[in-house]
């Protein structure tokens, strides 16, 4: 199957989890959104489309700009029961289109992982998750294949070796590539339609002379399509030798002794309307850059994610990112409802 075909048949694997439901959903949360920006005052009437589940803060590399590969994540570590994820799958999936089975951690080291997959694909909910890519043995490929995933995203922040290792500390780049290989070969010889698989690739300052080579390399691999991807620093003075120099790379520019966003940060985003993040241990979170659980909206072991979706401290959380965003800390590092075009771009192999 070619790669086009691929892609088609990965948009057509999304577009039927669209029941009615589903649809009517969609339509009533960005009518929401879209008066919410005109009268600053949230109108939330749908639930999120989208929805983030952690499956644990676990890791076995030390990338040091991650908080559980650096060891700052200020939050207690552990994995989620299946119990747990099957409570909140049963509360969401009647709006949910798509769960992101990743927020902190390698999800392959979740040994619940697979069965937290059938169970969300049982409710016809697009799948995906994120790898560091170490974790594609044998038997893992055939589990992948056989829970019905539909996208894995696969890291992979070098075309060589030496540069690989740079960032994923304890990484072995062999063990990725030949990873990456197995698992496209198993898949296509098996004649199976699914996962699409995308290797991701962040901008560095130290792999910017690889961004051609990993195209390359990605096409020899197999992989379907190569996603480039600026990073998130939280170290931001000038003596990071990681931010690339050029600012068409990069989310931030040098001011004095700090970098900085490039971007004016505007009152608003589309996250809090349509995307939910839960964390291993049911904590309800506004977003994806919220990773030390600082903003807990509520917790789904104790209330319903509907409940907590529509509370008055959510509802007080999205009238300040309506009206003074820069006063909340993780938004001053983060790019989502800028308006702005940046360096992340998807490449069809």
């Amino acid at each position: 199957m070619c790669h086009s075909v691929r892609m088609l048949s990965d948009t057509l694997h999304f577009f039927r989890t669209l029941t009615l439901k589903r649809l009517f959903n969609l339509i009533i949360i960005r009518t929401g959104l879209f008066l919410s920006g005109v009268l600053r005052k949230p109108l939330v009437w749908g639930k999120p489309h989208t929805l983030s589940v952690e499956p644990g803060t676990i890791c076995n590399l030390s990338c040091p700009e991650c908080p559980v590969g650096n060891g700052t994540l200020n939050r207690e570590s552990g994995t989620m029961d299946l119990s747990l994820f099957r409570q909140v799958i049963d509360q969401t999936s009647y709006h949910l289109n798509h769960l992101i089975l990743y927020f902190q951690g390698e999800p392959f080291l979740v040994p619940g992982i697979f069965n937290m997959i059938r169970y969300a694909k049982r409710e016809n909910i697009y799948v995906s998750t994120s790898t560091n890519g170490h974790f594609l043995s044998p038997e893992t490929i055939r589990e992948i294949l056989d829970s019905g995933l539909d996208r894995l995203i696969i890291s992979l922040d070098g075309a060589t070796a030496e540069t690989y290792r740079q960032y994923r500390r304890g990484g072995d780049f062999g063990k990725v590539t030949d990873g990456i290989k197995a698992l496209v070969k198993e898949r296509n010889a098996g004649g199976f339609s699914r996962p699409y698989i995308m290797v991701q690739f962040i901008y560095f300052s130290h792999n910017l002379h690889e961004k051609e080579e990993i195209r390359r390399l990605v096409k020899e691999l197999g992989a379907d399509k190569l996603v480039y991807k600026t990073a998130q620093f939280y170290d931001l003075d000038k003596s990071n030798q990681m931010i690339p120099g050029n600012p068409r790379f990069a989310r931030y520019v040098l001011k004095g002794s700090r970098y900085e966003l490039k971007y004016k940060l505007r009152n608003r985003c589309p996250r809090l309307w349509n995307t939910g993040v839960v964390t291993w241990d049911g904590k309800v979170v506004p977003c994806c850059f919220d990773k030390d659980a600082d903003y807990v909206m509520g917790n789904v072991r104790e209330t319903s994610f509907k409940m907590i979706w529509h509370s008055q401290k959510f509802k007080e959380f999205r009238q300040q990112i309506l009206v003074r965003r820069k006063e909340i800390e993780m938004c001053r590092n983060c790019t989502e409802g800028l308006g702005q075009k940046i360096a992340d771009g998807n490449t069809m192999i």
